[in-house]
């Protein structure tokens, strides 16, 4: 019983790790409207990177060049490994809002998803490199179960 509480513990301090992160990039997209789409930040960072790289290092024009696909092919890996870890993150994010209503009552719950909906809406904060959420047909196996529905 103990373990169970100590895993919710976790996922809940993960999730809310991750609320966090989206009320700060809702500041950040906020208070900074120059970078409101349409936004390309991973291409905008690399050459960020790339331009930082070359004043410091003073690159040839062909190590530019094999630096830049270097980025660019570590931005595809990254795709590839989010394609493959983004329905697991969103069960777990998804678990976690079910465990937390669970303990609250109906107008808590209320209040909860209209806090929800600010913190997550159902378009991105920022535009990020990742593909666009998949639907969830089943949580995971090895996924904690469903909590009781309230007052079951």
């Amino acid at each position: 019983m103990n373990s169970w509480k100590i895993i919710l513990a976790t996922v809940v301090i993960f999730g809310c790790g991750v609320g966090t992160g989206g009320l700060l990039v809702g500041y950040v997209e906020h208070a900074f409207p120059e970078i409101r789409r349409p936004f390309n930040g991973p291409q905008i960072l690399n050459q960020q990177l790339v331009k930082r790289l070359d004043a410091t290092l003073h690159l040839t024009p062909e190590q530019r060049e094999k630096i830049e696909k270097i980025i660019a092919d570590g931005q595809e890996r990254n795709r590839d490994l989010w394609k493959l870890v983004a329905p697991q993150f969103h069960a777990v994010t998804q678990d976690v809002h079910q465990h937390i209503r669970a303990v609250l009552t109906p107008e808590q719950r209320r209040q909860f998803e209209e806090l929800m909906k600010q913190i997550t809406p159902h378009r991105p904060l920022a535009p990020t490199n990742t593909p666009p959420a998949l639907p969830l047909t089943n949580a995971p196996s090895g996924a904690p179960s469903s909590p009781p529905a309230p007052g079951a």
